[in-house]
């Protein structure tokens, strides 16, 4: 019985887009709170717009959380509950647009707009970002590394752009004393640009233990946020060191143990004095099966699965080539399960055969991907070339001949 996750989508590139956006209007609120101080109506457009997209990802996923249930003999309110405790608060809080009541409001706590106070409720955001790159490491097929750098520059991003908004805003709070840095510099009452410029420049520079010098700390709130500052550097800094490290070394052992395969399989070769041109037909088929698949051949990737799951994954790879061959798109369903489970998945590089001539036959091809070519024995004419859809070797098999022709 299969329960629907709520943590899952059916389309990456909306998962995508909704990180995109997610992103977008943490940026836009945080800095229109820390520079600008009041709502401004560009602004708002693109947050109330980001927001309605974020409402309708809630309405239809609750609706194919609810559809999946009920198909599946009324676990509603189970789902119902678990995406109601996982996302559905979040959103909520996060997305219904409740700073509009707030707009006639003149209260301004430390100068600032309630209604920005109140539109800072969409920081919330940030989680469903880490949620939607989370789900795509899930989705990785074979290699999660990807991913991995995102979140991380993700990471950092996020933390130099809040720390960059709280360094301006601390001295705008302060009303902008005479020893602030905004006041030195020059940049007091610029409404951001060159402010957030300047602030993000300081938090890079500190966070990195650069330190120039031409913005420096004075007064103790901003020594005191500077070692804050460095102490979230220094710890940022350790994080990618770490996890760059893990990823390369993740990355270095899949590739080195494969390569030590090969390596082993053609030392082999090389001792038995196999003719060279096999060994170099060997290396160009172990390159092309890193180069797609990463050194995963296709029957290992699907050999764990049962077999009534690998049918299913066989559909799913095959659904566009079945209706264009008749014998499984003739064939009634029990028939055609048993033609899926009869399938043996193949790769083979651009140049090598399939088939040769003069071989019994052992089984009907069908190309997935690609193009053959039908060659005479010697090599030297092509009698057809066939393409993802076509199949070849049937007449053989039901006659029990060898094959006439090569197939490459």
């Amino acid at each position: 019985m299969v329960i629907s996750d709520p943590d899952a989508h059916p389309r990456p590139s909306w998962d995508v887009a909704l990180g995109i956006l997610g992103l977008v209007s943490v940026f836009l609120v945080t800095t229109e709170f820390a520079f600008v101080h009041e709502p401004r109506l560009s602004t708002s457009l693109i947050i109330y717009g980001i927001d309605a997209v974020f409402l309708a990802d809630l309405w239809f996923g609750s609706r194919r959380s609810r559809r999946l249930a009920s198909e599946e003999q009324g676990y509603t309110d189970r789902v119902g509950s678990r995406y109601s405790r996982r996302r559905l608060s979040i959103i909520l809080l996060g997305t219904l647009p409740i700073d509009i009541l707030f707009f006639a409001a003149t209260a301004m706590p430390w100068g600032i707009s309630l209604v920005l106070w109140v539109r800072l409720l969409r920081v919330i955001r940030v989680e469903m970002v880490f949620a939607v790159l989370r789900r795509a490491e899930r989705r990785a097929s074979t290699n999660t590394a990807m991913v991995r750098v995102v979140r991380l520059f993700v990471v950092a991003g996020v933390v130099l752009h809040l720390l960059a908004c709280i360094w301006y805003l601390m001295a705008f709070v302060g009303d902008f004393p005479e020893d602030s840095w905004p006041v030195r510099v020059g940049v007091v009452g610029e409404g951001g640009g060159m402010a957030y410029l300047l602030s993000l420049y300081w938090v890079v520079v500190t966070t990195t233990t650069v330190g120039f010098g031409d913005i420096v700390p004075k007064s103790t709130e901003e020594y005191i946020f500077s070692l804050f500052a460095i102490i979230i550097g220094a710890s940022l800094f350790a994080y990618f060191i770490a996890t760059g490290a893990s990823l390369l070394s993740t990355l270095n052992m899949s590739k080195a143990a494969f390569w030590s395969r090969v390596d082993t399989v053609e030392s082999y070769l090389r001792s038995r004095k196999v003719d060279p041109q096999v060994g170099i037909e060997v290396r160009r088929y172990y390159e092309y099966l890193w180069d797609r698949h990463r050194g995963l051949g296709v029957q290992s990737l699907l050999g764990d699965l049962p077999a009534s799951l690998r049918v299913q994954v066989q559909s799913e790879l095959m659904r566009d080539l079945l209706p264009q061959i008749p014998i499984f798109s003739m064939s009634p369903r029990p028939l055609r399960e048993e033609l899926l489970a009869s399938l043996t998945p193949m790769v083979i590089h651009p140049g090598g055969y399939v088939v040769r001539s003069g071989e019994v036959a052992d089984g009907i091809y069908f190309i997935a991907d690609g193009q053959v070519e039908v060659v005479s024995p010697d090599d030297d004419r092509v009698y057809a070339t066939l393409s993802a859809g076509a199949y070849f070797g049937d007449l053989t098999l039901l006659l029990g001949e060898r094959r006439s022709a090569s197939v490459r």
